[in-house]
């Protein structure tokens, strides 16, 4: 990884530009846990990392944004206290000399309404959908998905899209507990409560952007809290409808790099048309001491992920891409 950057410095050459990113911060103001696998949590730490990383990337100067991955305050955070937690973050965010993106995951959603949450994270979007675009310099254009569009939490409990979504965990999920993958093989298993689905008018919406970057040869970037490739990812935190959503952009040659949240192990895989799948380590997993958050560098030809200690570096290149 150094290598790579210090060739890049003794060439002269410089990222385009650069930004931050975190996943998962999960606070919440209890004592430490685990996750149903086991796995410790740290609730109160997870704030810390993160005003560890607004220090870092107001100290590097030339960062040109921050987007946050999701899940910013946990479920288990006591619900009379979620609003004043997930402002509590969110004004963490704001000490960030700089725009910060915003993305909403499923705890977010344990905590808050929609209507509530978007607000609180200057998410300034039509009939509370999440999902945007935003292009930091002409050649690149960043596509932030709602991963959560159709889904059984966030929405009222007889809103159109709760209704699908519980139709079809009842189609795909024998289970009780709609949370629980028992009996579900492979790529089957995502279909569990806490995730979601992007909906047929934010994959019109994905279409057009895709082919308004096209038309401006602009490389695409497509963020969404969920995981969108099982290479990169356990089976069990994949968006829904993974497969339609990646048949789309796999119709263009313009996405580059999608990132993810959600999966707190982190994850990293290249599809069969050379797209780069990354998801991001979290927050709320490092023990005390610990950080996990970074910023990409990037260039015409590549991302250069730097990661800061339990978030991995990765350099991501552009290689050749078919249009299978």
């Amino acid at each position: 990884m150094g290598s790579v950057s210090g060739l890049d410095a003794a060439q002269g050459r410089q990222p385009l530009f650069s930004f931050g990113l975190i996943s998962d911060v999960q606070y919440a103001d209890i004592p430490d846990g685990r996750s149903f696998l086991g796995v410790p949590r740290y609730y109160r730490h997870s704030i810390i990392v993160l005003q560890r990383a607004v220090k870092e990337w107001n100290a590097h100067q030339k960062l040109k944004f921050v987007i946050n991955f999701g899940d910013i305050v946990d479920g288990y955070c006591p619900k009379d206290q979620s609003f004043s937690m997930v402002k509590k973050v969110a004004d963490e965010f704001d000490n960030f000399k700089g725009p910060v993106y915003h993305m909403i995951g499923n705890h977010c959603l344990y905590n808050l309404p929609r209507s509530k949450l978007l607000p609180l994270l200057k998410i300034h979007s039509l009939d509370g959908r999440a999902y945007y675009d935003f292009s930091p310099v002409p050649e690149y254009r960043f596509v932030l998905l709602d991963g959560y569009d159709i889904s059984a939490i966030g929405w009222p409990q007889d809103h159109a899209r709760t209704l699908v979504a519980l139709k079809i965990l009842e189609e795909k999920n024998p289970n009780k507990d709609k949370n629980s993958p028992i009996g579900l093989m492979g790529p089957e298993s995502r279909f569990l409560m806490f995730n979601g689905a992007v909906g047929r008018e934010q994959m019109k919406w994905l279409d057009g952007v895709l082919q308004e970057a096209t038309k401006l040869n602009q490389k695409v970037v497509v963020c969404c809290h969920l995981p969108l490739d099982p290479g990169a990812s356990s089976m069990q935190a994949l968006l829904w409808n993974y497969d339609e959503v990646m048949d789309l952009i796999h119709r263009y040659n313009c996405v580059k790099v999608c990132l993810a949240g959600h999966d707190h192990k982190g994850g990293y895989s290249v599809d069969s048309h050379g797209i780069h799948h990354r998801v991001l380590e979290a927050a709320l997993e490092c023990p005390p001491g610990t950080d996990a958050f970074g910023y990409i560098d990037v260039y015409e030809d590549r991302v250069s992920l730097i990661g800061t200690d339990r978030m991995q570096c990765t350099d991501m290149y552009f290689g050749p891409q078919s249009n299978v």
